[in-house]
């Protein structure tokens, strides 16, 4: 009897160490499937977060996620996208939209690049300007446009060449 009470007790300890084996596989993944659940839970709230920060700063929510250098062509992209609205028909909507596309790529690059100082004097002859004074100088060509917009509608080549300065200079920016 000693024989088959061993084996009893071995085949019962074999079969409690299986299923408690059995219950700690099964409690961690419940653990990992919870684990899951906070953390897509947690990322899309700090998704909305970024989104709504970016909203607040007066930048697209399109750009949250995105690396820096992925944000800035987004942002050079809208802006090109609204100067060729702007150029194939010269209405004030079109416009507001293109200043606002400038905009909003001018922001990110301060907010992420440059500390602005304005500076008084110009840049020597055969250099470049400082993309503080760029941006400055986008800033005197938009509202100079808009002042045209408002003005008159006759010389659209005026327009187009402002519009190709600014787009020059948002490229000269992005090279610096």
């Amino acid at each position: 009897m000693e024989g088959v009470d061993a084996l009893n007790s071995g085949l019962y300890f074999n079969a409690a160490q299986a299923a408690a084996n059995e219950a700690a596989k099964q409690a961690q993944q419940k653990k990992k499937a919870e684990k899951t659940k906070k953390s897509a839970f947690s990322s899309a709230f700090e998704k909305a977060q970024a989104e709504h920060q970016l909203i607040s700063e007066g930048l697209p929510a399109e750009i949250a996620g995105m690396s820096p250098e992925e944000a800035v062509v987004y942002l050079k992209d809208a802006a090109d996208i609204a100067a060729e609205k702007l150029k194939a028909s010269q209405m004030p909507e079109n416009f507001t939209d293109y200043r606002k596309k400038v905009s909003q790529f001018m922001k990110y690059i301060v907010k992420n690049n440059f500390e602005v100082i304005h500076h008084s004097r110009a840049p020597k002859r055969g250099r470049k300007m400082a993309p503080q004074t760029q941006i400055v100088v986008i800033n005197q060509k938009l509202d100079e446009m808009a002042q045209w917009l408002l003005h008159s509608h006759t010389d659209t080549l005026q327009m187009l060449a402002k519009i190709e300065e600014v787009s020059g200079l948002l490229v000269d920016l992005m090279a610096t």
